[in-house]
């Protein structure tokens, strides 16, 4: 349950200030190359726990005693909102870091090359937990949508949001390296090995 006296709206946007001040600096140092595993952790702990108070504060700001399924998707954005924009952040930070560092992503024949990165390994967890828990979420808005209705469509109408969501983490890394690979191939950047060269 959200903590009831967490219902004013500053406490959401200090938390979300809290998060970004974070993410950014996380995404200064990786691009840098000056962070570590372990500060990178850190990093992702914080933020963590920030999305987490962040989710029980915007739930509990827009809960109504009435309409139940409000409190419920403010619980779900809080969460999956700052993970998913700490994903989409640092994919920027990646992506300029590659720009810089163009080596570290390579074409071998029809496999892609890419180089170790804290940016890529925090960029690969924030996306994952924020897409699971706005599918896990959206599931529970669609249940307490639904939960007065009977039928087996009603019931397997829950599991399409988390369906989606598990879709979605399966294909974003692939539209994102796309993605990458453009700017690359626009800027005159890419680096193409043919296999029988490098043989």
């Amino acid at each position: 349950m959200a903590i009831e006296t967490w219902d004013s709206p500053y406490i959401v946007i200090w938390l979300c200030l809290g998060v970004l001040v974070t993410v950014l600096t996380y995404g200064v140092r990786g691009y840098s190359g000056k962070i570590n595993g372990l500060e990178a952790i850190g990093y992702s702990m914080v933020i963590g726990a920030l999305a987490i108070l962040n989710g029980a504060a915007l739930g509990q700001t827009m809960y109504n005693k009435t309409e139940k399924v409000w409190g419920s998707l403010g619980t779900m954005l809080g969460l999956s909102g700052p993970f998913i924009v700490s994903g989409l952040i640092l994919i920027v930070f990646y992506r300029n870091q590659i720009v810089k560092h163009p080596n570290e992503l390579v074409i071998k024949g029809d496999d892609l090359e890419i180089g170790g990165s804290y940016l890529l390994s925090g960029i690969t967890w924030f996306m994952f937990s924020g897409l699971l828990s706005a599918g896990i979420g959206s599931m529970n808005i669609v249940m307490d949508i639904v939960e007065d209705k009977e039928g087996a469509i009603y019931g397997l109408a829950g599991l399409v949001p988390l369906v989606i969501a598990i879709w979605l983490i399966a294909k974003y890394s692939k539209w994102m390296f796309k993605y990458i690979v453009w700017v690359l191939r626009r800027k005159g950047l890419l680096q193409v090995e043919d296999d029988k060269n490098s043989e």
